[in-house]
């Protein structure tokens, strides 16, 4: 028997007999400490075993429905069924369980304690079905798997929508489940089998996973149209005290300036903190501080902002970026695709000058 319907059994049951009302599967007898409740082994192997697995899904789906609506009507409309029809099928589920899973009144339908318990788990449970469909009309569809892949913000908004596009052009059968993470939450995603393949910047080898080189990035100071006149790049240290705009959470980028600012015993002053690239640059823009950001993502953002893109000279804001997996996942096939073809893209852009921002 599957262990949720098991799990629901009990409850429903549970319920029945707190209600003095027993499905037939169930027996009861005076013990010591009070009244005790047994299921009957015979009974469950032979008839009810079945009536408990729930195999009508478009039943389970009209009672979650009534339960939403308050009226069986308005599910029965919603489904496209006739009313006497849904009015059977609540019915029979009901004699199945042995309980009663609404109260009639005058508002509407309510649902009982039974009826509330099973609510949750046909929920789950049709949840899981539309997610089987899904995938089996992926492979019904020529599709023929699914790659996990994380990546934090600075190569999803520099890099990734372009080379994905290439990758799905010449792999149509796979798809990519694409999340946006921290850099360090998805080393931990990808070492805990949570992620197939994860996209972070890291200067190093990364411990228990397989890497390939991606692209690198170089950092730029955002600030407000002419703030440093006609300059184009800048070392750090010229950047005189000043309020700063940062990301929320721990990012690679807030990490990378909280530890250069001390080491050159900087006065780093973060006023303010945003979710994302264009929310740091409009704040700047504002007047709340300087930014800093990788260099291609603000360049895209400032042709329609009042704000100046100064390149960080500094060694340490040039940036590199890794493919990460298990290395047992890193040999699949699938896998092994995308970390080629990423790690061609990072090449290629290498050689042309024009993609990666490190060559600028």
């Amino acid at each position: 028997m599957d262990l949720r319907n098991q799990d629901l059994f009990t409850d429903l049951s549970t319920i029945a007999f707190q209600q003095r009302s027993l499905p037939p599967w169930l027996s009861t007898s005076r013990t010591a400490d009070g009244m005790s409740i047994a299921v009957s082994a015979s009974v469950i192997s032979q008839k009810w075993k079945s009536a408990m697995i729930i195999d009508d899904l478009f039943t389970l789906r009209l009672f979650v429905r009534a339960a939403e609506l308050g009226t069986l009507g308005a599910a029965a409309d919603h489904l496209n069924i006739a009313i006497a029809a849904a009015s059977r099928r609540i019915k029979q589920l009901e004699d199945r369980m042995g309980v009663r899973l609404f109260r009639r009144s005058r508002q509407g339908l309510v649902l009982t304690a039974a009826g509330s318990a099973l609510l949750d788990r046909a929920r789950n449970l049709l949840d899981d079905a539309r997610s089987i469909e899904s995938t089996m009309s992926d492979f019904a569809g020529g599709m023929r798997g699914a790659i996990r892949l994380q990546a934090n913000l600075s190569a999803i908004a520099q890099f990734l929508p372009a080379d994905l596009a290439r990758f799905s052009s010449a792999w149509p059968d796979l798809r990519i489940e694409l999340e946006e993470r921290l850099s360090s939450e998805i080393v931990a995603a990808v070492t805990a089998g949570e992620a197939d393949v994860g996209v972070v910047v890291a200067d190093g080898p990364i411990d228990l996973l397989s890497t390939v080189d991606y692209r690198s990035d170089q950092l730029a100071l955002v600030v407000p149209k002419g703030e440093f006149g006609y300059r184009t790049s800048i070392a750090f240290a010229d950047v005189p005290p000043h309020d700063f705009v940062g990301l929320v959470n721990d990012t690679a980028l807030t990490r990378t300036l909280m530890r250069e600012a001390a080491r050159a015993d900087y006065s780093f002053r973060l006023r303010m903190q945003v979710r994302s690239f264009d929310g740091m640059c409009r704040m700047v823009e504002a007047g709340f501080g300087y930014g800093v950001l990788p260099l291609v993502a603000a360049q895209s953002l400032a042709g329609s902002m009042q704000i100046d893109v100064l390149a960080i000279d500094d060694p340490w804001a040039h940036r590199r970026m890794k493919i990460c997996a298990l290395p047992a996942n890193a040999q699949q096939p699938a896998i092994t695709q995308l970390f080629n073809a990423l790690g061609n893209c990072a090449r290629a852009g290498n050689a042309s000058g024009a993609s990666d921002p490190a060559s600028a």
